[in-house]
């Protein structure tokens, strides 16, 4: 195809669609109506848990739901963008934990659903939704980016929830046990992941030095 031919309708159908999504961490609707969405889903989850939050002491509580709280941090987030006092450190971590558990369910439940030839509708539902978590962080990220000091932190108490997740039997439910392994791995991986990708939107927004 030569430089000047037409680009293919799929093509540019995709180019608009990234072009709109690009532009939604600007709209202060668009982010209201995420504000509304992430603390349904926010709520959602925690009943989503309430059986294994029951079942587990209180004082585990902090590090038994973790896509919930994940969701429940990037709304504060929102509020704070919406309200224009944003706190750089609080959407350090919440960028990093949605991506985090974001893909994390994405990766479980399609193992699960690879093994087993099959996906339901809830699954369907969570890998839908959870991707949906990774997208809209990076988004955000990209236009109004962490802090450094809020990738450290956030850096430190993932690897932490993802010891006693995976150490001290606390991980959130899986599907089945087949797919302990792929969960245990794929945690630390991704809060390395993750943390990349909100240091390199912190490193970016650093004003250049002398």
């Amino acid at each position: 195809m030569g430089a000047g031919a037409p680009r293919r309708p799929g093509r540019r159908l995709a180019a608009a669609a990234l072009a709109w999504l690009g532009r939604l961490p600007a709209s202060r609707p668009a982010t209201a109506l995420l504000v509304l969405v992430n603390a349904v889903g926010s709520i959602w989850g925690f009943w989503w848990y309430r059986d294994q939050l029951l079942a587990t002491p209180a004082w585990q509580w902090p590090v038994v739901p973790d896509s919930p709280t994940a969701s429940t941090l990037f709304t504060m987030v929102l509020v704070l963008q919406l309200a224009r006092r944003p706190v750089p450190a609080l959407a350090s971590w919440a960028y990093l934990v949605m991506i985090k558990y974001g893909l994390w369910t994405v990766v479980v439940l399609g193992g699960y659903a690879l093994r087993a030839g099959f996906v339901d509708g809830e699954a369907a539902l969570l890998i839908a939704s959870h991707a949906g978590m990774a997208l809209e962080a990076l988004l955000y990220l990209r236009a109004y980016p962490g802090s450094l000091r809020g990738v450290g932190a956030a850096t430190a108490w993932s690897l932490f929830n993802d010891a006693v997740d995976y150490l001290a039997g606390l991980h959130p439910t899986l599907p089945g046990p087949e797919v302990w392994g792929l969960a245990a791995a794929s945690a630390p991986l991704l809060t390395g992941l993750g943390a990349a990708a909100v240091l390199h939107g912190a490193r970016r927004a650093r004003p250049a030095g002398p």
